[in-house]
């Protein structure tokens, strides 16, 4: 005869979460946290330590004694003059014009590789958009001197359209700029009309819609925030672009403010500039931090519907 434990002995079921070996308190950390050392100490030295220096130069104003300085806002209050505001409009505007034109051609480009269902296509679209997407500074602004210079078969075309265009200008950046926004436009956007679902068609084609139909009621309302986001997105690069725009405009031929921020540095031991060049700085921050936050919101709008 068998006797079976007293109820308070018995042992109970065990679920596989309470299965589970339980982490003994004052355990070593685990070695994935001293592999992260390196990167937290690269983040600190070219990220965290330069920002929070950027800043507080830029908040240093002049004292009332001489060789001393004081907390203030008098940076910023001067960027809001001359060549600074003049370098402001300028980059807005230049990053705006950019940004549209890419978002419409890219946009384009990026339909019809999607309507194309090709994997050729697709692996092709995603190395070449890939590099050109990266590739810029120096060698870019060489490349356009070079083939969109003064003379030249390509830059004949252009005049024949536009006698007034020529490259050392805002429409040069703009047609520079294109380089490498077009195809960030579509490494952007290209998932977002893939991802749209081919039963969304097939029933709008069922109820009698027709494919304008289509694009204006579903497929438009759903990439648009993708799209708006990627725009987003290309409005900062071209708002933060230096190299490409120091070789081919140069320092005073037309302000901007990646170029206003390397005049100040410049002239800083003689006119004081360094702390205006900081507020720059810092404004610029700011806009990027604007633009990813909204790229962020925008494609995870788009992303709940192409994921669900």
């Amino acid at each position: 005869m068998t006797t079976s434990p007293p109820p308070h002995t018995r042992a109970a079921p065990v679920s596989g979460n309470e299965a589970a070996v339980p982490r003994r308190r004052g355990s070593a950390p685990s070695p994935a946290w001293a592999a992260l050392a390196p990167l937290a100490v690269l983040i600190a030295l070219f990220f965290a330590v330069p920002v929070i220096g950027m800043t507080t130069t830029s908040l240093l104003v002049p004292a009332d004694e001489p060789g001393t300085r004081t907390l203030g806002l008098g940076n910023f209050a001067a960027l809001g003059s001359g060549s600074r505001l003049l370098a402001l409009e300028n980059s807005l505007f230049l990053s705006f014009v950019a940004a549209t034109v890419a978002a419409l051609l890219g946009g384009i480009c990026s339909w019809a590789i999607s309507a194309l269902r090709s994997k050729a296509v697709d692996s092709l679209t995603a190395v070449v958009s890939s590099v050109l997407a990266n590739d810029g500074g120096v060698p870019l602004a060489f490349s356009f001197i070079v083939s969109v210079g003064n003379t030249g078969y390509f830059i004949a075309l252009v005049t024949a359209v536009d006698p007034t265009f020529t490259l050392y200008s805002t429409k040069g950046l703009i047609l520079m700029y294109q380089y490498f926004l077009i195809p960030t436009m579509i490494l952007l956007t290209l998932p977002s009309f893939v991802a749209l679902r081919r039963q969304w068609r097939e029933a709008n084609t069922s109820l009698g819609g027709t494919s304008l139909t289509f694009w204006r009621r579903v497929g438009l309302p759903i990439i648009t925030p993708a799209l708006i986001g990627a725009w987003i997105l290309m409005f900062g690069a071209a708002f933060g672009t230096h190299a490409s725009a120091a070789v081919l405009i140069g320092s005073g031929a037309l302000p901007l403010i990646p170029l206003e921020i390397a005049g100040q540095l410049a002239g800083s031991a003689a006119t004081g500039g360094e702390g205006v060049a900081m507020a720059l700085g810092v404004t610029t921050g700011v806009i990027a931090v604007v633009v990813l936050i909204g790229f962020n919101a925008l494609t995870r709008r788009t992303a709940r519907w192409l994921d669900a």
